[in-house]
């Protein structure tokens, strides 16, 4: 991709993130292919008419609600990006839109006493989570100056999230591993602006993990979470630089201008470069389960529970 890109047109710009986007692989699957396994285990197949509302927080184009929508009796896709919105509602022509970021679109639908049966965030909860530590603007990075209060912002955000969640419905959320080597190039890059908060760029995670382990410890459901090691896999060397600059990078101009960045990607896309051309960047995908559902579903024979995934 040529020419150069305002700050952040990967979400605002239309067609920019289909054109950028690298496929995932994971154990021979897409990381749609692992959510659709999950619904599959905790659901069954696809029914031939959905019975549940099904929610997606940062639904972007609807890339993975695939792996959602035919269980769906409603669907509502919430995003900040007007242009992904215009693909998802086209995709989606039954759905419902709202277009805001993920805190706001929160604390609206709990406002509500919104229920539903899936809350679906497919690599979307490290923007809000974030927003909690710090602020993102072309500018730079403004770190907030109480992290103990930005934590219990999060905490306070995730349990929401928990709260939408009807009796036996599922929170599903992929998260981007921070410590796999590609995104270890990205870190480096991003610190050249300013620290990670915390213990650094899986700090996010983290948070998100506490949090969903306090729910389960209060007795509201059971979390479920592994990590896996994949590919992302871009058909050629330019093509693996745009994920870097565009995706990654935002199109920061104090990122993608910096000749030590752009060396040190431009030497880490050549080391993945096969012979055939492709280029396939190591990476990882952590997977995250809750599971709205009393203590008791732990036990046999437990008639309270509803059917989820096996431990």
């Amino acid at each position: 991709m040529t020419g150069t890109l305002p700050f952040r047109a990967v979400y605002h710009t239309p067609d920019v993130y289909d054109r950028v986007l690298l496929p995932h692989w994971f154990d021979g699957a897409e990381d749609t292919g692992h959510v659709r396994a999950l619904m599959h285990r905790c659901y069954g197949p696809a029914p031939a008419s959905g019975r549940m509302r099904i929610l997606e927080l940062g639904c972007g184009t609807g890339r993975v609600t695939a792996a959602l929508a035919p269980y769906a009796s409603s669907l509502h896709g919430v995003d900040s990006g007007a242009p992904m919105l215009d693909v998802f509602r086209t995709r989606y022509p039954l759905a419902t839109t709202q277009l805001a970021d993920i805190a706001a679109a929160v604390e609206c639908l709990h406002a509500d006493g919104e229920r539903f049966d899936i809350v679906g965030a497919f690599w979307s909860l490290s923007y809000p989570i974030g927003d909690c530590f710090e602020d993102l603007t072309t500018d730079g990075i403004r770190p907030r100056p109480d992290l103990a209060a930005g934590v219990a912002d999060a905490k306070v955000l995730v349990r929401k999230i928990v709260d939408l969640l009807a009796h036996g419905g599922h929170l599903i959320a992929l998260f981007f591993d921070s410590d796999a080597p590609e995104q270890r190039v990205v870190t480096r890059a991003w610190e050249r602006i300013a620290p990670f908060p915390g213990t650094g760029r899986g700090f996010g995670r983290e948070t998100l993990l506490a949090a969903l382990r306090d729910a389960e410890e209060d007795g509201l459901g059971r979390l479920t979470h592994f990590r896996t090691g994949g590919l992302s896999v871009a058909p050629d060397p330019p093509t693996a630089i745009d994920w870097f600059t565009i995706v990654h990078l935002k199109s920061m101009p104090a990122l993608v201008d910096d000749p030590d960045i752009r060396a040190e990607i431009e030497a880490f896309v050549h080391q993945h470069t096969i012979d055939d051309g492709r280029v396939l960047l190591p990476t990882g995908m952590h997977l995250i389960d809750f599971w709205r559902t009393p203590r008791t579903s732990h036990l046999p024979n437990d008639s309270a529970g509803t059917r989820g995934v096996d431990p």
